[in-house]
């Protein structure tokens, strides 16, 4: 309903503008005793003797004279009463260049009156005349228009009287003429220029980059309403075929922007278009002069035509949509194509008429695109606000998600680390104090006689030192730095001493560990290797020789540990034995690899441990 009220009341508007238009123009013609016209030649200084012709105004010659291109002359006369009377003269326009006279004196001449001619058809003109050019008893207007047949040449309405009358009138003529045009050319520009700007930062809106070019194109086409010199073209023609080109490309701009304002794409349609537009572009290029009236009107019509679809398509889209910015711009076309239907009827030269309303009707219009792109822009802008919180929301479940997950994880590190913790004391308490009490109690019972005090004093030492090795461990503190040989020779001292006493031979070979020196708990972890495995031997294997080697090849530490016993599956032994896994663990930390061979001729273990990884330092 909102819409069909808009349509009647645009309908009402236009009939106004008509009725008020009509009624001025015979407004004009009173006071005149005669209008008279005559046809002369191009570079005629003065009106003809003969070939007087009555006239009415607006006068197109070319309705009576058709294809005449020269010069009309147009003669006007009138009775004045008192010549000291205030009085004032105004000639809607001339087609389309022109000078005037009163009773022999000049009172205006446009620059150009031979090609290129001056663009003066669209301006009003006005004079304030007084004596001695105003004369009492008769006055002669005369007023030389210089035009061609294809362009509507003649004189518009011309108007004499009260000079505020003709004043009031000239204002008005002058804002529909000048004013309205100038202003919608200026605001066409910037509208299109600003656009472009949006398309240039963001390429994917399309709708934006066919909009600004459809206003350029707009722009030029208007520009015809403004410019009053020829420039830059040497002929009336240039200027007409460059217009209509400019047309024809607004039309085709604005149907693909219709097309991407739906989001449709038809790549077939839009090359035709194209095409057509191309067809038309070079028949206004090259068409001669006498055939560029009626090639002028057909491509106006075609980009009407082409205009009109755009519209007609839309329209049917907005049914199913139901949009309000969709509606908004059917309004706005609505309004174009009324104005445009009037300016092709008086482009044609079907209405007597010489104001065309697009440039009127273009401020409506601009102000309904700018409701349109502003409706568009707020509800991307809605959107992007309504994503935004989405997202919002949804990272702060995340972080949520990710806090608590790392309260679990940071639980099972603590939990694991505490594990750690309790099993490498275990595994310290195992390898050190267990397997010293072991030794010593193996000790005290192969002994035959009575343990001497100085030896049970040297047990109780190496258990406190033991003890203290595992509170150093366990609680961080560490000894200083010291080489591997140091680390092992008092292992090497009680553990070749336990093998004596049961008769066991022991070797030692440590070549090149004196030159390393480890961090604490990689020097504490081969210790314990040597310790397991020599304890193992004692223990379990029944040998007869152990050997202990310790190499440095290359960058590789390798540690090996061998006796003449009876050997063992190491694959069971793995699996049962606290010792195996805790030699295992440590050789794992160390980086290295550790090998268990056992046959029955005897066992070998080796450790195998690249330097670079524990860090090792060469002793100076």
């Amino acid at each position: 309903m909102r819409v069909v009220s808009c349509l009647r009341w645009l309908a009402c508007l236009f009939l106004v503008v008509v009725a008020v238009d009509e009624a001025a123009a015979k407004e004009g013609t009173v006071g005149f005793r005669t209008i008279e016209a005559a046809r002369s030649d191009w570079n005629a200084a003065v009106p003809p003797n003969s070939g007087w012709e009555r006239v009415t105004l607006p006068d197109d010659w070319s309705r009576r004279w058709p294809r005449f291109d020269g010069v009309v002359w147009y003669r006007l006369t009138w009775q004045q009463g008192d010549a000291a009377r205030p009085t004032a003269l105004m000639i809607d326009y001339w087609t389309l260049a022109g000078a005037a006279y009163l009773n022999g004196q000049l009172l205006e001449r446009d620059p150009r009156l031979v090609e290129p001619l001056s663009r003066s058809w669209n301006a009003p003109r006005r004079w304030q005349l007084a004596p001695p050019m105003l004369r009492e008893g008769k006055n002669v207007l005369l007023v030389r228009v210089s035009g061609q047949a294809v362009y509507q040449p003649g004189l518009g309405v011309a108007t004499l009287g009260d000079p505020a009358r003709i004043s009031a009138r000239y204002d008005a003529a002058q804002i529909v003429r000048r004013t309205l045009p100038t202003f919608n050319l200026g605001i066409t520009v910037a509208l299109a220029s600003f656009f472009l700007a949006i398309w240039l930062m963001r390429r994917r809106e399309t709708a934006y980059g066919w909009y600004s070019m459809a206003t350029f194109a707009w722009a030029g086409y208007s520009l015809n309403l403004v410019a009053r010199s020829p420039w830059p073209f040497a002929t009336t023609d240039g200027w007409a075929r460059t217009t209509i080109v400019f047309l024809l490309l607004f039309a085709v701009s604005h149907c693909l922007f219709i097309l991407r304002f739906l989001d449709r794409r038809y790549p077939r349609a839009e090359m035709l278009l194209w095409a057509g537009f191309a067809v038309g572009a070079l028949c206004l290029v090259a068409v001669p002069h006498s055939l560029i009236d009626t090639t002028r009107v057909a491509m106006s019509g075609a980009a009407f035509a082409i205009y009109c679809g755009a519209v007609l398509f839309l329209f049917v889209q907005t049914a199913r949509s139901r949009r309000i910015d969709h509606w908004v711009l059917n309004v706005s076309n609505v309004l174009t194509i009324a104005a445009g239907a009037h300016d092709n009827l008086t482009f044609a030269g079907l209405l007597d008429d010489n104001i065309y309303y697009s440039p009127v009707t273009s401020q409506m219009l601009i102000i309904c695109m700018a409701t349109v792109l502003a409706w568009r822009f707020v509800s991307a802008a809605t959107r992007v606000e309504r994503f935004n919180e989405e997202l919002g929301e949804k990272v702060e479940v995340a972080r949520r998600e990710t806090a608590a997950a790392l309260r679990r994880q940071h639980e099972l590190e603590l939990a694991g680390s505490r594990m750690a913790e309790r099993i490498d004391l275990v595994r310290n308490l195992h390898d050190g104090m267990g397997t010293t009490l072991v030794n010593n109690i193996a000790v005290l019972e192969h002994g035959e006689r009575a343990v001497p005090a100085g030896r049970f004093l040297s047990i109780l030492k190496e258990l406190r030192e033991e003890l203290r090795l595992i509170i150093d461990t366990t609680t961080g503190a560490q000894a200083a730095d010291r080489s591997l040989t140091e680390w092992i020779a008092p292992l090497r001292s009680r553990l070749t001493l336990l093998c004596e006493n049961q008769d066991i031979k022991c070797n030692w070979r440590l070549d090149g560990a004196g030159a390393h020196i480890l961090p604490f708990a990689q020097s504490l972890d081969i210790t314990r290797v040597v310790q397991e495995g020599v304890t193992n031997a004692l223990r379990h294997s029944g040998a007869s020789e152990i050997a202990v080697a310790l190499a440095s090849i290359g960058d590789r530490l390798t540690l090996t540990i061998s006796d003449n016993g009876r050997g063992f599956d190491p694959a069971c032994a793995r699996d049962e034995g606290l010792g195996l896994r805790s030699m295992a663990s440590r050789a794992a930390r160390l980086g290295g690899a550790l090998d268990i061979r056992s046959t029955r001729d005897g066992t070998m273990v080796i450790l195998e441990i690249s330097q670079a990884p524990v860090n090792s330092l060469t002793k100076s």
